[in-house]
């Protein structure tokens, strides 16, 4: 959990020191937007095809149907189980891939930055409070991304 710091304001000629307590565990966080609400799913495990179909069982358990706008990160093509996954669930799933380097159309990338942004000005001393940071962050309805104002002009 190496820290992201964006900038500082420092005494000219000083040596400021950021004490942190970095580690090599990760959390990797899935995100869903909906119209009202941000369904995020925060783990320890490397985001893989496993770990992203555990994520739109739920996703589908809490919803029902849903309609998943995806980019392209390998998980979510991979053949042998997600592929599958998608044609088996056709009736529930509907699945659109954006076009590859275009984060400015998936609204969820905004939500990633003001996340990346708060977290980079909050202190946490131990995994757990960066976890309790993380899921407070997921949390604040402020971060979440309005769908109908992204799309529309």
């Amino acid at each position: 959990m190496k820290p992201h710091l964006t900038r500082g304001w420092f005494k000219k000629g000083s040596k400021p020191v950021v004490k942190t307590a970095y580690g090599k565990s990760r959390i990797s966080v899935f995100g869903a937007l909906s119209e009202n609400e941000f369904s995020a799913q925060m783990t320890e495990k490397k985001c893989n095809y496993q770990t992203y179909l555990q994520f739109l069982k739920s996703l589908i358990r809490k919803y029902g149907k849903i309609l998943i706008v995806i980019d392209g990160a390998k998980y979510h093509f991979e053949k042998e189980h997600v592929q599958s996954f998608y044609g088996d669930n056709k009736d529930r799933l509907k699945v659109i891939q954006l076009p590859a380097y275009s984060p400015e159309l998936n609204p969820i990338e905004q939500t990633w930055k003001k996340t990346k942004k708060w977290m980079a000005m909050t202190i946490w001393a131990t995994k757990e409070e960066f976890e309790m940071k993380i899921a407070e962050a997921l949390n604040n309805r402020n971060f979440m991304t309005k769908l109908y104002e992204y799309y529309m002009p």
